[in-house]
């Protein structure tokens, strides 16, 4: 017997996606499943005007990855011009991009805790709400694009900076709290370890990365090993976890938020003083940056005339797909696939922006 079992756009995704379940009694015996994917016309909405333009389009990509999008999208602008933003740019570049990666995970964990039927997923909505309301406050009437090729978009307010700072602050224990209370809960690891579960060698295969890699215990994290803006100076601690099923995934996103969240302390109290801006002219050429995204990886590839840009190119770490939803579901009771699948963080807005997957560039998307 066949079923369609649809993935509404929680945990970051745009739009719904189906996947097709053949059953046999309460178990999965074969999928059927492949997320709408890239066909270049979003790379194309950013070659209408200059590099600037190009990255108020990039803000509009993902509702949960803006920051990173406009993030890689700079800084290959700036590996483009030769520049470098100045240094308490760059600081404030990881705070933004850092309260953006816990809000994203915070929405996952709350998407991933209601498919439980559990009343802590209305609390982890709260802290995400909260979460996301420092960042718009930070963020200011430039939400679309805050940041810009050369540093921000405007210097920023002090007073901002420091109810940000203070907002952190009060929020942190909340979200401690939180991670005492739930990684040991009886009721979660019942229904989480040993379900879903993906080897490191399963990863390595896939060549995952982000998050879902880590709880596989694949030790991968752009701002560390290849660190870019702030992450040259104050670096976030890794995480990693081993068993690589949906409890493994679930802690893993949970204290990446609080680590997230005390990196940006760190750097609010320690902000270096300066210009927040270097002023940039498109050159011809090309530049390549990759950043962490809330997934993981997310490369821009840019070129140029001198004039304009003339291609644009945008590789995403791999996520859900045909491949991967077969290894985790087949034979897979079937009360625990929309867990599995909603564990795995997928994010179609980005699939559909992509124009390549990072460690698969020779499979077509």
């Amino acid at each position: 017997m066949k079923y369609q079992l649809t993935l509404h756009p929680v945990a970051g995704a745009w739009h719904s996606e189906q996947l097709t379940l053949t059953v046999e009694g309460e178990y999965i015996r074969d999928v059927e499943y492949r997320p709408a994917t890239g066909d270049g016309a979003y790379a194309q909405r950013l070659l209408q005007g200059g590099g600037e333009s190009a990255v108020r389009a990039a803000a509009q990509v993902c509702p949960y990855c803006s920051v990173a999008h406009t993030l890689a999208l700079s800084l290959a602008l700036e590996a483009l011009a030769e520049i470098t933003a100045p240094l308490r740019a760059q600081a404030i570049r990881v705070i933004v991009a850092e309260l953006e990666r816990a809000a994203s995970h915070m929405n996952t964990l709350a998407a991933l805790i209601a498919a439980l039927g559990l009343n802590s997923a209305t609390r982890l909505s709260q802290l995400e709400t909260r979460i996301r309301s420092i960042l718009l406050a930070l963020l200011g009437h430039h939400e679309a694009a805050y940041i810009r090729p050369g540093g921000l978009a405007e210097p920023p307010d002090e007073a901002r900076l420091a109810d940000t700072e203070r907002a952190i602050n009060e929020l942190l224990p909340h979200m401690i709290e939180l991670a005492e209370q739930t990684i040991p809960r009886r009721t979660l690891v019942a229904r989480m370890v040993d379900i879903g579960v993906l080897t490191t060698e399963a990863a390595r295969q896939f060549g995952l990365a982000g998050p879902l890699g880590r709880a596989s215990d694949i030790t991968t994290d752009q701002r560390i090993d290849a660190p870019y803006a702030g992450y040259t100076v104050l670096t976030p601690a890794l995480v990693v976890e081993q068993g690589g099923d949906v409890h493994a995934r679930a802690v893993v996103l949970l204290i990446e938020a609080i680590e997230s969240l005390r990196l940006a302390v760190r750097w609010l109290h320690n902000l270096p003083i300066g210009e927040t801006y270097t002023a940039f002219t498109l050159r011809l050429g090309e530049g390549t940056a990759t950043v962490e995204a809330p997934r993981g990886p997310l490369r821009y590839t840019v070129r140029s005339d001198g004039q304009r840009l003339t291609a644009v190119e945008i590789g995403i770490a791999p996520q859900l797909d045909r491949l991967l939803a077969r290894t985790l579901l087949q034979n897979a009771a079937v009360d625990d696939t929309l867990l599995i699948a909603i564990s795995t963080d997928p994010c179609t807005a980005c699939w559909r922006a992509a124009t390549s997957v990072i460690g698969r560039e020779h499979l077509p998307l």
